[in-house]
C-alpha cells in the first residue's frame, strides 16, 4: 500500500489540508422489523426518521460555518440509509434514499461528504448469518453490546461489496472507515490460517510465546481487508478519500489490531479525541498523535457535543471552544461528533452553539494553512512498544476490550511495561512545560523526521531493533539530546530480556535487577537541578532499575535513597508511603555528553510517575531533563507558569506562529459512587501573560478579529526579546517576524 497517490487520481490533498470544519452525523439507528434489533421496545410504531429534512439539516449545519459532513450510509445495527441491494436497507425509509437526499443537499450547501460505514459491527448481518460471527478470545471476554464479524468469513465480500455500490451509486468526496477494532477472531476459519501460516494453535493468553503472533497475525487481516476496501473505493471514485477510524492510540491493546502501519491506507487521519473518555487534555495528545501517525498528511479529531458521548446532553459554549480551538491550534480538522434525535430531527442549538466555535476557526486560517510544527522536543511511541505492553503489561493492564480505553488507575504499577502512563505522562509534562512536543516511532517515514528534532524523549521503550538504534545513534552524534525514563532496549521484540541494554555502549550506563524498595525516593546532587527544583527527596512510585557499568565519563545527577522500611501486612509506615532514610550511593539519573549531543538517562520512571500521581514535581524535572539534553530553549517560551495554557508553535513563511489556548476547569468533587468528570464551564480569561522570543524578531502582532494588532517589542536583562499580551481570552494567536527567517 502507498500513502500517497498520484495528484491526478487521488484525493484532492489540498483541500483536505485546509479542511478544518466538519461534522460528524453520528445517526446509528435501529430498525424494529428486524428481530435481532429489536429488544425490549415499548412502542415499535415510534416514527424513527420520519423528521429527518436532508435540504433544512444541512443548510443549519452550512449557516453554522461547517465544510464537510460524515453522512451515514451503513450503520453499527447493519442498516443502510439508502435503497441497497447488498445489505439491509432499514424499513422505517421504506425505499427513501435518505443517503441520497443528504449527499445531494450536502453538495448544494458547498459541503463535502464522507460516506459512514460500520466494518465488522454489524447487528443485522451477525443475526442473518451467524456462522459469520467473530468468536472473540477468551482471555479477551466479550466484544461488548455489539455483535462482531468475522473478516475471514463470507461477511467480508459482502462488506467489500457494499461499499463498491455505495461508491457507484453516489458521488462522495471520502468513506469513513469504522470499527477495525473488534478482533481478534479464534473461530474455526482463523485457527485455520493461524496454523497454516505458523505452524501451531492461536495462543489462547498473552503468558503464550506466540502471543506477538497472534498480535500481528490480527494485523495482517485488518491491513489486507483495508488494502482491498481502498482498492475499491479508488476503482469507483478515484478522488474519494479513505478515512479508517485510527482508534489505535497507546492506550488500547496491540492485539486488537489496528497499527501505524495500517495509516499508509489512510489519506486522511483520524481519531477520536473525547475529553470524556480520557480527559481534558486528550484532545491535544490525540491531535499529535495522529499527525504523527500519518506523517503530517491531513488528519482530523473528533471531539464531542455530548457531556457524556451519545447521551444527547450538550456542552457548555466554553468546553466546545476549549476543545476545538485545542484540535485546529495543532494543525488537524475539527470533526464535532452530534447525533441526530431518533426522529432524524437536529438540535439547533448544536449548531447555534457552533457557529461561533466555526467562524473563530476559520478567522484563524490564514495563520493555519500551509503551516509546520516547529520540532522541539519528540516523545517515542512506537508500535513495538504497544506490541510488548500487550503481552508484558501484567495483572494490572487494562482488560482487553471496551475497557481498555480508561487511563491507568493512580497508582504505582511493577510490570515490566506500563506504556500508556509512560507516553501520556511524558506528553502531558512536557505541555505543562511549555515544550513544543510531537511523536515519533520506529517507521522509516518518522524515523527521517527525527533529525528536525532537538531532543528525543525514550519513555518505557523496552525494545528496539538495528535501524532505530542506528537512527537514534547518529542523531545524537549529530548534536540531538537524548532523553531516556526508565530501561531501554532491554528486551528482544518478542519481549524475552536481552542479556543488556541495546544502547548501552551509547547511553555510557547499563540497567540492572530492580530496587528492593518498593517506594524509593529521587535526591538531586546536581547544583542546577537543586537549584531549579529544590533540595528534598521526590518520593518515587514503583522500583527503580540499578544503573550498572557506568562509563568513567557519566555524570550523575540524582541518587537513590530508599525508605526507612519495607511496607508488607504487618510493617508499615502510617497508612502511607514509608519516610525517606538514608541517602544511598545509587545512581539514579545521569548525563554524558557524546558526539554534539547529550544524553540523560533516568532509572526512575518520570512520565508514569507524572500521569498516575498529578505530581508537578516530576513534571518539572522532565521539563528540565529535556531542555537540558536539548542545549538550549525552544524559540517562543511562556514566561511564568499558567499551566492551563498550552503553547503550540508553528512555522509558516518567514513567521512563528504561537498559539495560547487556555482552559480552567471548574472544581470538582469526587467521592465514591459519585465521581464528577472534568468539565469547563467559562470561557478561560488571563489578565497577562509575557512571552520570550527569538533574539532577531523584528515584529510581533496578536491576531484580533482575523486581523493582525502591531506588539511593542522589550529586551530583557538577557538579550532576549519579549512581549506581553494582556485579557487573553481561551485561544490568542502570537505572529512572531524575524531577521531572515
Amino acid at each position: 500500500m502507498t500513502s500517497r497517490l498520484d495528484p491526478i487520481t487521488g484525493p484532492d490533498q489540498a483541500w483536505w489540508r485546509t479542511s478544518r470544519r466538519r461534522v460528524f452525523y453520528d445517526a446509528h439507528t435501529p430498525d424494529w422489523t428486524d428481530p435481532h434489533q429489536r429488544g425490549n421496545v415499548p412502542d415499535t410504531a415510534f416514527p424513527v426518521l420520519s423528521q429527518a429534512r436532508p435540504e433544512h439539516d444541512l443548510a443549519v449545519l452550512a449557516d453554522a460555518g461547517a465544510d464537510s459532513v460524515v453522512l451515514f450510509a451503513k450503520c453499527q445495527y447493519g442498516n443502510a440509509y439508502y435503497p441497497t441491494e447488498v445489505g439491509r436497507p432499514h424499513a422505517a425509509l421504506a425505499g427513501r434514499d435518505l443517503f441520497g437526499e443528504q449527499l445531494a443537499a450536502a453538495h448544494a450547501n458547498g459541503l463535502r461528504v464522507i460516506a459512514y460505514f460500520s466494518n465488522m459491527w454489524d447487528v443485522a448481518a451477525a443475526g442473518e448469518h451467524p456462522d459469520w460471527a467473530l468468536r472473540p478470545l477468551a482471555s479477551r471476554g466479550s466484544t461488548g453490546r455489539w455483535p462482531a464479524l468475522c473478516l475471514l468469513s463470507g461477511y467480508r465480500q459482502r462488506a467489500l461489496d457494499q461499499v463498491r455500490e455505495i461508491a457507484r451509486r453516489y458521488p462522495v468526496d471520502g468513506l469513513w472507515s469504522d470499527i477495525l477494532t473488534a478482533g481478534p477472531c479464534v473461530c474455526p476459519r482463523c485457527q485455520a490460517a493461524f496454523q497454516a501460516e505458523y505452524g501451531r494453535d492461536l495462543p489462547a493468553d498473552r503468558d503464550d510465546e506466540a502471543w506477538p503472533d497472534l498480535v500481528h497475525f490480527w494485523q495482517r487481516i485488518l491491513r489486507d481487508y483495508l488494502a482491498e476496501q481502498r482498492a475499491v473505493l479508488r476503482a469507483e471514485r478515484p478522488h474519494a478519500a479513505l478515512v479508517p477510524n485510527f482508534y489505535a492510540t497507546t492506550f488500547v491493546d496491540a492485539v486488537l489490531g489496528l497499527s501505524t502501519a495500517h495509516l499508509d491506507a489512510a489519506d486522511l487521519g483520524s481519531s477520536e479525541g473525547y475529553t470524556d473518555w480520557h480527559g481534558l487534555g486528550f484532545p491535544s495528545f490525540a491531535a499529535e498523535y495522529i499527525r504523527a501517525g500519518v506523517l503530517d498528511r491531513p488528519a482530523e479529531v473528533l471531539v464531542s457535543r455530548f457531556v457524556h458521548t451519545w447521551d444527547f446532553t450538550l456542552r457548555s459554549p466554553a468546553q466546545l471552544r476549549f476543545e476545538a480551538f485545542t484540535v485546529a491550534a495543532h494543525g488537524t480538522a475539527v470533526t464535532v461528533d452530534d447525533q441526530p434525535y431518533a426522529t432524524g430531527a437536529i438540535e439547533p442549538e448544536v449548531y447555534r452553539r457552533l457557529a461561533e466555535v466555526f467562524d473563530r476557526i476559520a478567522q484563524r486560517s490564514p495563520w493555519l494553512d500551509d503551516a509546520e510544527p516547529v520540532r522541539y522536543a519528540a516523545v517515542w511511541a512506537g508500535q513495538r512498544s504497544r506490541e510488548l505492553e500487550s503481552r508484558l503489561g501484567g495483572p494490572e493492564s487494562p482488560s482487553i476490550g471496551e475497557q481498555s480505553a480508561q487511563f491507568p488507575p493512580g497508582e504505582r504499577r511493577d510490570a515490566p511495561s506500563d506504556l500508556a502512563a509512560a507516553v501520556t505522562g511524558s506528553y502531558r509534562a512536557l505541555v505543562e512545560s511549555h515544550l513544543p512536543v510531537g511523536f515519533v516511532d520506529e517507521r522509516p517515514g518518522s524515523l527521517a523526521r527525527l533529525a528536525g528534532y532537538r531532543v528525543l524523549v525514550l519513555p518505557d521503550v523496552l525494545a528496539l531493533d538495528e535501524p532505530e538504534i542506528d537512527a537514534i545513534d547518529g542523531f545524537v552524534r549529530a548534536g540531538g539530546g537524548l532523553v531516556v525514563t526508565g530501561p531501554v532496549a532491554v528486551r528482544d521484540p518478542r519481549g524475552r530480556p536481552r542479556p543488556g541494554s541495546a544502547l548501552a555502549d551509547l547511553l555510557g550506563v547499563d540497567f540492572g535487577a530492580p530496587s528492593p524498595a518498593t517506594y524509593p525516593y529521587l535526591r538531586f546532587t546536581d547544583d542546577e537541578l537543586r537549584a531549579e527544583l529544590g533540595d528534598r527527596p521526590l518520593p518515587h512510585y514503583g522500583r527503580i532499575a540499578e544503573l550498572t557499568r557506568l562509563a568513567p565519563d557519566v555524570r550523575v545527577l540524582a541518587r537513590r535513597t530508599d525508605p526507612v522500611l519495607e511496607t508488607d501486612k504487618v510493617t508499615y509506615w502510617h497508612n502511607n508511603q514509608p519516610a525517606p532514610g538514608p541517602t544511598s550511593d545509587r545512581p539514579v539519573i545521569v548525563e554524558r555528553a557524546v558526539g554534539a549531543g547529550r544524553i540523560v538517562v533516568s532509572a526512575a520512571r518520570l512520565g508514569n510517575n507524572h500521569a498516575r500521581l498529578g505530581h508537578g514535581d516530576y513534571r518539572d524535572l522532565l521539563g528540565a531533563l529535556v531542555r537540558r539534553a536539548a542545549g538550549d530553549a525552544p524559540p517562543v517560551e511562556v514566561l511564568g507558569t499558567h499551566r492551563a495554557t498550552e503553547l503550540v508553535l508553528a512555522r509558516r513563511g518567514m513567521h512563528l506562529v504561537a498559539h495560547l489556548v487556555t482552559g480552567n476547569p471548574v472544581t470538582r468533587l469526587d467521592v465514591y459512587g459519585a465521581q464528577q468528570p472534568a468539565a469547563i464551564e467559562d470561557i478561560a480569561s488571563v489578565a497577562a501573560l509575557r512571552l520570550a522570543l527569538p533574539a532577531d524578531t523584528t515584529a510581533a502582532a496578536r491576531v484580533v478579529d482575523g486581523h493582525t494588532v502591531p506588539l511593542e517589542l522589550h529586551r530583557d536583562g538577557q538579550g532576549r526579546v519579549q512581549v506581553e499580551l494582556r485579557d487573553l481570552d481561551d485561544w490568542e494567536t502570537v505572529v512572531v517576524t524575524g531577521e531572515g527567517r
